[in-house]
């Protein structure tokens, strides 16, 4: 028998009729090259929207070390004087950044730049650490999870909810079906309605169709959709993405929009969407 550990959080968020999900990740807030405005731009709009929520899917930070394939003395032009924040300053920037949307974090996990150069280098789980200063630090995955969201009822029988799964990411991919195929292999790990990924710095959104049979008497097999979700970076175009051959991406991550339809029958099923 197969035991799973997976952490499993839940958000009650039945005072929407829908809502829109929009996941962050990569800010890679400690480099020169992370865009602050675009990522407080994103913030913004999440706080002034009562139906809009986020979850923090990890790299927002680097914390080079010699090691890493961001190096700390490539944080300048050469010739130029290196200055670099330190964990602690990151720390309470983004607590500062985050703080007004809290309560709108519905999960977060770990990057590969917070275990790798942090946590396996100290013992010291940096978002965790984040969160606790949050005071949301119950929703944390360090390696990801599921996020269950429940929306307001359709009818009086309506007991749906939805399922997300997400993780940071792994490894490298240079071309768009490879990184697709990346989230695709999620959709065999894990049964959702929506899968989250992040790490390759390009936003990415498919679905994938199953058919299934959920009710003793239905005549025809219903007919499921999956959204598979590549978030986005805030990190310009400069260092090792430059010097490793990657494409250019745009800035930014998608935003997903979760609610129900009801049809003639008054069967309640999912609905939904992603844009880019």
């Amino acid at each position: 028998m197969i035991k799973a550990n997976v952490k499993i959080v839940r958000a009650d968020l039945s005072k929407h009729d829908y809502i829109y999900l929009v996941p962050l990740s990569d800010f890679h807030w400690d480099e020169p090259q992370s865009d602050h405005e675009a990522i407080r731009g994103y913030v913004d709009w999440i706080a002034s929207h009562k139906n809009a929520y986020t979850l923090l899917n990890g790299d927002l930070v680097t914390a080079p070390t010699y090691k890493s394939a961001a190096n700390l003395y490539e944080m300048a032009e050469p010739g130029q004087l290196i200055e670099f924040p330190s964990l602690d300053q990151c720390s309470n920037e983004l607590e500062a950044l985050l703080k007004p949307i809290a309560k709108k974090i519905l999960a977060a996990c770990s990057g590969g730049h917070e275990l790798k150069n942090v946590f396996r280098a100290t013992g010291t789980d940096w978002t965790y650490n984040l969160m606790k200063r949050l005071g949301i630090e119950d929703r944390y995955c360090r390696d990801g999870g599921v996020l269950l969201i429940r929306t307001k009822p359709a009818n009086i029988n309506d007991n749906t909810f939805f399922t997300a799964y997400f993780t940071h990411g792994y490894g490298g991919a240079r071309t768009r079906g490879a990184k697709i195929n990346k989230i695709d292999w999620l959709t065999k790990v894990f049964h959702a309605d929506i899968y989250i990924m992040s790490h390759d710095h390009t936003q990415n959104l498919t679905r994938a169709n199953y058919m299934e049979v959920p009710e003793w008497d239905l005549s025809h097999p219903d007919v499921h959709r999956k959204i598979l979700v590549s978030t986005g970076a805030f990190r310009s175009y400069a260092g090792y993405p430059l010097r490793s051959g990657y494409e250019p991406s745009d800035l930014g991550t998608p935003r997903i929009r979760i609610g129900k339809k009801v049809d003639e029958h008054g069967r309640v099923s999912p609905d939904i969407h992603a844009s880019i």
